[in-house]
């Protein structure tokens, strides 16, 4: 399912009401760098690894792994689309600097772990999670736009909770949704494991597969060889997990060649030495004790140096046991036994993997002190970061720890998604006059709304674009000049649209008043727009309903936030709407910056005839309209004696700048296309619905 980027200041109304203060931090920050753009924004948990460490890239280990997402850290960034190749990533994080690169790049051609191995680990730098993300992308499909990407993150560096794994499966959302890709989660775990080989690991797909997986308030069963997921049950009420950061496990030099010494001796030393001895793993460790006495106790290695290969298969298959007793555990709420497992499994990775530090092993000292602990272990690949503890609820563990909750996975965030068909009967009303006096300069004689985009008339894209809305428009009205019925009808014919003829060319408010007379008495609302606008979208058209329902407003305009508006809505001190100006008609300057409505509307029927009828019985003279212009406007003027009367009237800044533009001149017409393009294109992307 496609999730289409939305324009940054509609961002900033969605969270503004749903008061997500960490959202628009980071949109100030992605503003500040990039501008007002289109965006995704995505949520990726840090993971939580109960037990199952290190099995995750065992070829002969059917694994278990037993991990939660956190609720607590996460994630957040913001990503915008480009139309050209290049990358631009910044970071709120220290030492992530602004970066800018080519996608052109980042190109591997053959095998893509023979391409890492000759090429070699790169020079550490906060980027080559995005560039490996990027290059692994590009190994699988042809990747032509780049994006802008902002990343913020309360999941701590470099302390084992997979913040690495987190900004990768970002990078990869970054590269799928700019390039209109699509993907589905398991395979988008797979590609993250793999994806971070790039910066010198050899790992698994365990931390990529829990962000992805994660259900809030459950833990996960993921299973590998083959692969699955699976949720289980949370600890008893009354106990959670936490977690105490020691000190930075620094991902580079030593702990870099010990987590590839574990890699290496699990993929290819161990495996050789099985095979020969046809082992298949049993699910009662007790059985493998044979399997271990044929593997050497150390292999040396021209590199590496010397390898413990027998420790590092006595550690897999313990953790391995470790798991399946947990299963039980957590099944009959045995939180002895849960803490017991813990305690064995942190005394493994300090003993069978040497990976712990003397800062590690004072902390894990001070925790068992404490009264209500349960268990801890290390959380990670160890060297530092992070230790997981099962402790009583209330128990007071000391400065820096938090609580891990449960929580959920992978989140691309829809700002529309709880906005959802009314039901209630609405009538359209689309406005296609005009006399088409510049396209007739540029000698084109099609009536604009009838002009071709990409092949379809204007206003049939108008047509289907509000059918896609869900909404009842039983009531479809087309107002255009007398001389152009019989046309329109032709065109219009099996579209179950009324057409009718505004006599004279006196304005859109004029239009509007002409077609009443085929508006149903049960219709509660009415929609009004242009045929020459295909650029409005669903998501504007219903979010504006939605907001027009709920306030109980008589008008109301789906807005925007762009530069030098036409049209500016005029808002007070305290945000309310006092005014619409027609900066040419009325000769106003235009505001630098502003809020402008796109040509579209929304008007209760009762507005209809309490301020709409009464403005054209007093304005009207019998020829004209008592205005400057001899016209009756529709947005501004309604705006206005809305007010007067004390009708509710309001713009939701709902919709992107791009939906103002109207066919005018024929070079609008390539314009619009153009939008169209991109639009196809991202809405091609997207997570692909698993059965």
């Amino acid at each position: 399912m496609a999730v289409r980027p939305v324009w940054s200041e509609s961002l900033r109304h969605h969270w503004g009401d749903t008061a997500s203060g960490p959202w628009i931090s980071v949109l100030d920050r992605f503003e500040a760098l990039f501008g007002k753009a289109l965006l995704w924004a995505v949520e990726v948990p840090g993971r939580v690894c109960i037990l199952g460490d290190h099995s995750d890239y065992v070829p002969y280990l059917g694994a278990n792994i037993i991990t939660f997402a956190s609720d607590e850290q996460r994630m957040r960034v913001l990503v915008s689309p480009r139309d050209d190749g290049r990358i631009r990533i910044a970071s709120s994080l220290e030492g992530c600097e602004l970066t800018e690169f080519d996608i052109q790049e980042e190109r591997f051609e053959g095998d893509w772990l023979d391409c890492l191995d000759e090429r070699g680990p790169p020079d550490s730098h906060w980027s080559n999670y995005v560039r490996g993300a990027i290059t692994y992308t590009q190994s699988l499909n042809e990747l032509k736009f780049g994006f802008d990407m902002f990343v913020d993150s309360t999941i701590p560096p470099a302390s084992g909770s997979s913040s690495s794994s987190a900004l990768t499966l970002c990078s990869l959302l970054a590269t799928h949704f700019s390039n209109g890709l699509t993907w589905d989660r398991e395979n988008l775990a797979k590609m993250g494991g793999r994806a971070e080989w790039y910066v010198g690991t050899r790992g698994g797909m365990m931390d990529h597969a829990t962000m992805v997986y994660a259900e809030n308030g459950s833990m996960l069963n993921l299973q590998f060889n083959p692969f699955g997921a699976m949720t289980i049950p949370c600890l008893p009420s009354e106990y959670s997990w936490y977690s105490k950061f020691t000190h930075p496990a620094d991902k580079g030099g030593p702990m870099l060649a010990a987590f590839n010494e574990l890699a290496f001796v699990q993929q290819k030393l161990i495996p050789s030495t099985l095979n020969e001895i046809g082992f298949q793993h049993p699910r009662d460790h007790s059985k493998w004790a044979s399997a271990e006495s044929n593997l050497d106790e150390y292999f040396e290695h021209p590199k590496m140096g010397m390898l413990r290969v027998r420790d590092r298969f006595r550690y897999v298959m313990k953790e391995h046991q470790r798991v399946i007793d947990f299963e039980q555990a957590i099944a009959d709420s045995n939180i002895s036994l849960i803490g017991t497992l813990l305690d064995e499994a942190l005394e493994d990775t300090r003993d069978l993997l040497g990976t712990h530090t003397p800062m590690m092993e004072e902390e894990v000292a001070r925790l068992k002190e404490i009264e209500g602990v349960v268990g801890v272990k290390v959380l990670g690949a160890g060297f530092g970061g992070n230790l997981l503890i099962l402790a009583k609820d209330g128990v007071d563990l000391g400065e820096g720890v938090v609580c891990q909750t449960p929580g959920k996975g992978v989140s691309i965030i829809d700002a529309n998604e709880d906005v959802s068909s009314p039901n209630t009967r609405c009538a359209a009303v689309l406005l296609c006059g005009g006399k088409g006096s510049r396209m007739a300069s540029q000698g084109i004689d099609i009536h604009k709304p009838l002009i071709p985009v990409s092949g379809v008339p204007s206003l049939i894209r108008v047509l289907n674009q509000l059918d896609g809305c869900g909404i009842d428009f039983s009531t479809r009205i087309v107002v255009v000049p007398p001389n152009k019925v019989d046309e329109y009808e032709a065109v219009l014919r099996g579209f179950s649209c009324s057409v009718v003829a505004q006599p004279n060319a006196l304005g859109t408010g004029d239009a509007v008043h002409c077609a009443m007379d085929e508006i149903p008495k049960d219709v509660e609302h009415v929609y009004v727009s242009f045929g020459t606008q295909p650029l409005v979208q669903n998501d504007s058209v219903l979010a504006s309903l939605k907001h027009h329902i709920d306030n109980r407003l008589g008008f109301t305009l789906p807005t925007t936030i762009t530069q030098n508006p036409y049209a500016p809505l005029i808002r007070g001190v305290e945000g309310e709407v006092i005014d619409s100006v027609e900066t040419h008609l009325e000769g106003v300057e235009k505001p630098p910056v502003g809020e402008a409505n796109i040509g579209a509307y929304w008007t209760s029927m009762s507005a209809l005839k309490e301020v709409l009828m009464p403005l054209v019985e007093t304005k009207w003279n019998g020829d004209s309209y008592d205005t400057a212009s001899g016209e009756l406007g529709f947005p501004n003027e309604m705006v206005r004696a809305c007010i007067k009367k004390g009708v509710g009237v309001d713009g939701i800044p709902c919709a992107e700048p791009n939906e103002m533009i109207g066919i005018k001149r024929i070079e609008d017409v390539a314009i619009i296309e153009r939008e169209y393009e991109k639009r196809v294109r991202w809405a091609a992307g997207g997570q692909i619905s698993e059965s």
